[in-house]
C-alpha cells in the first residue's frame, strides 16, 4: 500500500474536516494577483500528505472537539510549513519537489521568496481569529524557531560538522517543531489542561525528530521514485546527516576526504557522491539511525499512554508506525 493511501486510511474519520480546511486553505491563499495566485497554485499541487493538519485536528479530538478554533490553527500552520517549503527551495537551489518543479524554478526567485512572505503574512489573521494569546505565543515561538533552525543549517552547510547533538538540535529548531506547534495548538485550543497540553508537546517534538530522521535515512536508502530526488541530495547540497554521521564515526577508511570533496565541490565529485551514498546506504548506519528514529517513535508512544484509550488516541499511536516504516 502506498503512503498516500495508508494516510487516506488512517484520517478516513477525519476525512470530512481535512477537506473543509483544504478548502479554507485554498480561500486563504487566494491574492488579487494572477501571479500570486497561480503560483500558489503551483506550489499546492504538490501540498504533500497533510499530516500537520492532522496532528492538529486529532489532537484536539483527544481532549474536546472545537473544531471552530481548529480551522484556523490548521490553515495557519499547514500555510507556516508551505511558506518554509517555498523559502527552502530557493535556498537550497532546488529545481524540483517531489517531481514537481518548484516555484521558484517556474516562476523566480522574487515571485518564490513573495509567495512564502505571502503566505506567512496570511497565517497572522488566521491566529488571531483563534484568540488565544497562547497560540499568538506559540505561531511567533515556531515560525521564529523554523528560521533559527535554517540559519544553523545554512552555517553548517559545507562543514565537516558530524556532531550529533548539532544535527539533532537542528532537526529539533527546523522540522520538529512545527510538528510539536501542530499537537500542542490542538490541545491549546481544544480546552487540554497544562499537563495534557505539556503531553501533546512532546509527542509532536517525539514523532517529529523521528520523521526528520527518517527523511535523512530515506535520501541515502530511498530511489529517486519513492523519494522523488535523487538519492544523496542532501549531501549534494552541503549537508551531513545522521546517517553519514554514524558511518564516518564507525569506519572513516579513506571516506572523509570523499566526504570532503563531495559537500564542497559536489559537480566535480559526483563519482564520490555515488560512492559515498552507496557506502552508506550499505552499511550500518542506516541500522542506527533507525534505531535512534525508533527511540523517538516509542517516546511519542509512551506520551500517548497517558491518554485515555480512543479512536484519535489508535490513530496517533498508528500514525507513529507510519512515520517509521514510510517509503518516502
Amino acid at each position: 500500500m502506498s503512503d498516500t493511501a495508508t494516510l487516506s486510511r488512517l484520517f478516513s474519520s477525519i476525512e470530512t474536516d481535512l477537506e473543509i480546511v483544504d478548502r479554507t486553505f485554498q480561500e486563504h491563499a487566494t491574492s488579487g494577483l494572477d501571479i500570486l495566485n497561480a503560483a500558489a497554485a503551483h506550489v499546492l499541487s504538490s501540498s504533500g500528505k497533510r499530516i500537520r493538519t492532522a496532528l492538529s485536528l486529532l489532537s484536539g479530538r483527544l481532549i474536546d472537539y472545537r473544531f471552530d478554533k481548529l480551522l484556523p490553527l490548521s490553515v495557519a500552520f499547514e500555510m507556516v510549513h508551505l511558506a518554509t517549503l517555498v523559502h527552502d527551495d530557493i535556498i537550497d537551489n532546488a529545481t524540483t519537489r517531489h517531481g514537481i518543479p518548484t516555484v521558484n524554478t517556474r516562476y523566480g526567485n522574487s515571485v518564490a521568496i513573495l509567495l512564502g512572505d505571502y503566505f506567512f503574512a496570511k497565517t497572522a489573521g488566521l491566529i488571531a481569529d483563534v484568540q488565544d494569546f497562547r497560540v499568538d505565543r506559540l505561531f511567533s515561538e515556531t515560525v521564529a524557531s523554523v528560521c533559527e533552525g535554517t540559519i544553523i543549517e545554512l552555517l553548517s552547510t559545507r562543514t565537516l560538522d558530524f556532531s550529533i547533538d548539532a544535527y539533532l538540535e537542528r532537526i529539533s529548531r527546523k522540522t520538529a517543531c512545527l510538528m510539536t506547534a501542530c499537537c500542542k495548538g490542538g490541545a491549546i485550543v481544544c480546552g487540554g489542561s497544562d499537563a495534557q497540553v505539556a503531553l501533546m508537546e512532546q509527542y509532536g517534538h517525539n514523532l517529529g525528530m523521528a520523521f526528520q530522521i527518517i527523511d535523512d535515512v530515506l535520501d541515502y536508502s530511498g530511489s529517486e521514485m519513492t523519494i522523488g530526488k535523487p538519492a544523496g541530495n542532501d549531501l549534494r547540497q552541503g549537508l551531513i546527516t545522521l546517517p553519514l554521521i554514524y558511518a564516518l564515526q564507525a569506519e572513516q577508511n579513506g571516506h572523509l576526504d570523499r566526504v570532503r570533496r563531495a559537500i564542497q565541490q559536489p559537480a566535480e565529485h559526483a563519482d564520490d557522491v555515488k560512492e559515498i551514498v552507496a557506502w552508506v546506504a550499505n552499511g550500518p548506519a542506516i541500522h542506527s539511525a533507525f534505531d535512534l528514529a525508533r527511540h523517538y517513535a516509542a517516546r511519542a508512544r509512551a506520551v500517548l499512554s497517558e491518554f485515555a484509550s480512543s479512536p484519535e488516541r489508535r490513530i496517533l499511536e498508528d500514525l507513529v508506525d507510519f512515520v517509521i516504516e514510510r517509503s518516502h
